[in-house]
């Protein structure tokens, strides 16, 4: 499995990880525009043609806090639908099973 974020016009991509329980210890960091939404992260399962996605979460940028340093993180629920505005996302709905321990914060300057 292996995680994709996408906020504003950029993207990562973590490196694909084997088992049930993945662990990344990844940090990303971007910078972005004080308008922008909100930003999503997609959990993707690697296939051999092709891969699928097991959940998607969307984050509003507005809930998230600043920090001078990591916390431990919050687990947050992944679901299966994303609801849109036209283009725009404005969140996601239907839970699925799976669940990503993800530490969210904007850093400040030191």
């Amino acid at each position: 499995t292996y995680v994709v974020l996408k906020v504003q016009n950029l993207k990562s991509t973590t490196i694909a990880r084997k088992g049930s329980e993945p662990c990344w210890e990844q940090d990303f960091m971007f910078e972005i525009c004080a308008d922008g939404r909100g930003f999503i992260i997609e959990l993707w399962k690697k296939g051999l043609l092709w891969d699928s996605i097991l959940g998607v979460l969307w984050i509003p940028l507005a809930t998230v806090e600043h920090a001078t340093d990591e916390g431990p993180g919050s687990w947050w629920t992944l679901h299966s639908e994303v609801i849109k505005n036209g283009s725009e996302i404005q969140g996601t709905k239907t839970p699925t099973s799976h669940e990503i321990l993800l530490d969210v914060y904007f850093a400040l300057p030191f």
